[in-house]
């Protein structure tokens, strides 16, 4: 079987709002407040459409740009696009206190990911998006984080979330292995569990954390994930939320 299919095979798109099987992931890997302060550019993204609440977790690339999943912006049942002002990027946020918070002004969703079939590695690979912030949140209440560039199959890669098990403190998942890439996916031996989708996949360097993939599937057992690689990708977003 070729790749693209064994991939498109394997992967179940993590959902918004079904509750799911929490992996056992160590309770340290609960941040407390002070062990989240260093990541307070990873927030939530709170989406209110109509009636309907989801979240996902978004990290700040600017004082006013969130990065997040393409998923987590459209309606799993049209495709649509939500409106910005049903989108919420809230920084910081630890059981009730946060450190920053703004309402999206506009929002760009790679389009390819619209064009390819659910489910596919074609729409994997183009799982991504931008938030603009209607009021940009500075470096004295959140950390602006770098991209980097992905490392070579077998490195370790850190992962930050706010899970659906976890929703109002981050979880650090350091022992997640980048195993292989196929096209724009990187395929991760790690547990992830629901609303950790847009999740930033950090390649720590030196002590410097370079978000180097989106959080976008897992497959159906639980026992990996999936996630978009940002390099060569953000250019054209950027270009779409300027307009």
């Amino acid at each position: 079987m070729p790749k693209q299919s064994f991939l498109a095979a394997a992967l179940g798109l993590l959902a918004l709002l079904s509750p799911g099987l929490a992996a056992d992931v160590p309770q340290h890997t609960m941040l407390s407040k002070a062990e989240s302060e260093p990541w307070h550019g990873v927030g939530r993204v709170n989406i209110l459409h109509r009636n309907q609440r989801s979240m996902c977790t978004g990290t700040l690339l600017a004082p006013d740009i969130v990065l997040t999943a393409a998923h987590c912006l459209t309606h799993k049942g049209t495709g649509a696009e939500f409106k910005p002002g049903e989108v919420h990027f809230v920084a910081g946020w630890h059981k009730g206190s946060f450190t920053g918070h703004s309402r999206a002004a506009a929002i760009s969703v790679h389009p390819n990911w619209t064009k390819a079939g659910k489910g596919t590695a074609a729409a994997l690979g183009a799982d991504i998006a931008l938030i603009r912030l209607a009021e940009p949140i500075g470096q004295g209440a959140a950390t602006h984080f770098d991209l980097g560039d992905p490392p070579l199959p077998g490195a370790p890669v850190t992962l930050i979330s706010y899970r659906r098990d976890r929703a109002h403190a981050l979880t650090m998942q350091s022992d997640c292995r980048y195993r292989a890439v196929i096209d724009r996916v990187m395929t991760l031996d790690c547990n992830v569990i629901e609303g950790a989708s847009g999740s930033p996949v950090f390649l720590i360097e030196d002590g410097v954390p370079r978000v180097v993939a989106v959080l976008s599937a897992k497959d159906r057992a639980g026992k990996k994930a999936y996630a978009t690689r940002v390099d060569g990708a953000l250019a054209d977003l950027l270009g779409t939320l300027s307009n």
